[in-house]
């Protein structure tokens, strides 16, 4: 029986998350220039949670990486499978904010700053969790995902907020307003959701490696059957 409340079983959706298209929002008019310091170090912290994803399921059988350790926790798999979905909202949100400074000539070199609340926000929500969140329920990811679609779709995001940065570089990232992902009614400035991006990774990517840690993860054998896991 499907879990209460969980959406539609779309693992066979994911091996599209993992294989994006590249965008192309004023791509022939993007050129090669140094980003900028802000820019840069956001790059180098997308390329350390690449790199760090690598490892989360490095040598785990399928069964290891969708096994939960316990009621109410997820596995490696489904840690992996709500960032690919959350991240994959966010790129929406960012195409068009990119699309909009550009239609409207909106450009600045920087620097940029976090706002109060933006701030408070980032701090709550890099590792160690300081207090669990209920999770949207879209992106609950399904309960049981095949390693190899879930550990590249991860990294292949990585590369895509990367290619972003790149296209957001020399826009006044300060002006440009996106909703926060599942937060319809939060606005964020461009450069606010990148940090909160990175530091949102990090923290299920810790979740993930707690996972792995955990001395009870079995060597082999099926996923751990549960209910819909939703406190992050």
């Amino acid at each position: 029986m499907a879990d209460r409340g969980r959406p539609p079983d779309t693992s066979h959706e994911l091996f599209e998350l993992g294989t994006r298209r590249r965008p192309d929002i004023g791509a022939t008019e993007q050129k090669e220039t140094s980003l900028i310091a802000q820019l840069r170090e956001l790059e180098s912290e997308f390329r350390e949670i690449g790199r760090t994803a690598r490892t989360v399921a490095e040598g785990l059988s399928h069964g290891q990486v969708n096994w939960r350790p316990g009621s109410g926790q997820w596995s490696i798999a489904e840690c992996l499978g709500h960032l690919n979905i959350m991240g994959s909202e966010a790129l929406s949100s960012i195409d068009a904010g990119i699309h909009e400074a550009r239609s409207r000539q909106w450009y600045s070199p920087g620097p940029f700053r976090l706002g109060f609340f933006a701030n408070n926000l980032v701090r709550t929500t890099e590792p160690p969790a300081r207090w669990k969140r209920n999770a949207n329920h879209k992106f609950v990811p399904p309960s049981d995902q095949p390693v190899g679609v879930v550990g590249p779709a991860i990294i292949d995001l990585q590369d895509q907020f990367i290619a972003r940065l790149r296209l957001a570089n020399g826009l006044n990232l300060a002006r440009i307003k996106v909703a926060a992902p599942g937060r319809p009614l939060l606005r964020l400035n461009l450069y606010e959701l990148f940090v909160f991006l990175a530091a949102h990774e990090r923290r299920h990517l810790e979740q993930a490696l707690s996972v792995r840690r955990n001395r009870m993860l079995p060597k082999a054998g099926p996923a751990r059957p549960g209910g819909t896991p939703q406190r992050l």
